[in-house]
């Protein structure tokens, strides 16, 4: 198959042209800063016409979507990024020949209207749902990989003595290793997956708390010292950290977190016909 990657240069879009390739695929790789050979520039804020995307379809087989940001600003606004720029690429997907369409979009997309990256992403995908396109939508909790944003933050806080959690860092997460998404959207190109949403999460649900003790036990560290932050004082720091353009910190992740991020992980593993990796064994490469 030939692909069209989108947000090839992103954490997920690294690991899925490795993924697809290894599978045998033909990658397109689409980006902001296209820079290799072959590459097509794309710009997700005003690319918001199925005519801008139509030439780019020519020869695409399968469109990948794994574009995504988590904070809205003005550079970078999520309606533009996640609604308007994908709307026009399924159109054009569905008055091309290409084959599928498969989305990366999140667990509980669609279910917060308050939340901008929710409604965006579940706005998105709806539409995709609502043309006669052969798709599947992948929403992933936290996903892990050792060169994720995420993932470097999250190893980072293992290896404190102490530990400052939100609340009492009960919000329940269900983190999904990259290698199992990407092995899921290789499922998917390859049509072993039915049409609809797949929940790509882990095999494990636990809080926050219970998540970066994991992390933690494969450092060989001692167990940190805890401290709760009650949840009106994380508010107030959340409310500092989105002035802070490289902070992971605002007010709406802080919400999303809370909220939590857990499914049935039984049908993804059903998907991939083998196990999930658990957890315990993220940090050992």
């Amino acid at each position: 198959m030939r692909i069209l990657l989108l947000g090839a240069s992103g954490f997920i879009g690294r690991h899925l042209e490795v993924a697809l390739v290894e599978a045998g695929h033909a990658v397109v790789r689409a980006s902001r800063n296209a820079r290799g050979q072959g590459d097509v520039q794309v710009d997700y804020v005003h690319d918001t016409a199925a005519a801008v995307w139509l030439p780019r379809l020519k020869g695409i087989d399968v469109v990948v979507n794994a574009v995504g940001v988590l904070r809205d600003a003005v550079k970078t606004p999520m309606q533009a990024i996640h609604v308007d720029a994908p709307k026009a690429l399924f159109d054009a997907c569905a008055q091309s020949n290409v084959l599928r369409v498969i989305q990366i979009s999140a667990l509980g997309a669609g279910s917060r209207d308050d939340l901008a990256y929710m409604r965006t992403k579940g706005e998105a995908d709806a539409h995709l749902q609502s043309l006669s396109l052969s798709h599947c939508i992948f929403r992933p909790s936290v996903v892990y990989g050792h060169d994720g944003e995420s993932a470097t933050m999250f190893r980072q806080l293992a290896a404190l003595p102490v530990l400052v959690v939100p609340g009492r860092g009960e919000s329940m997460l269900q983190p999904v290793y990259i290698d199992d998404l990407c092995a899921g959207v290789v499922k998917a190109v390859s049509g072993a997956v039915s049409q609809g949403v797949v929940h790509a999460v882990g095999p494990q649900a636990m809080s926050y708390r219970e998540m970066v003790a994991c992390y933690r036990a494969q450092r060989h560290s001692r167990a940190a010292w805890v401290v709760p932050m009650p949840w009106f004082l994380m508010n107030c720091v959340a409310a500092i950290a989105q002035y802070v353009p490289s902070s992971p910190l605002e007010p709406d992740t802080l919400t999303m977190l809370r909220a939590g991020s857990v499914a049935d992980a039984a049908p993804f593993e059903q998907l991939l016909g083998r196990a999930l990796r658990h957890p315990n064994t993220f940090l050992m490469g």
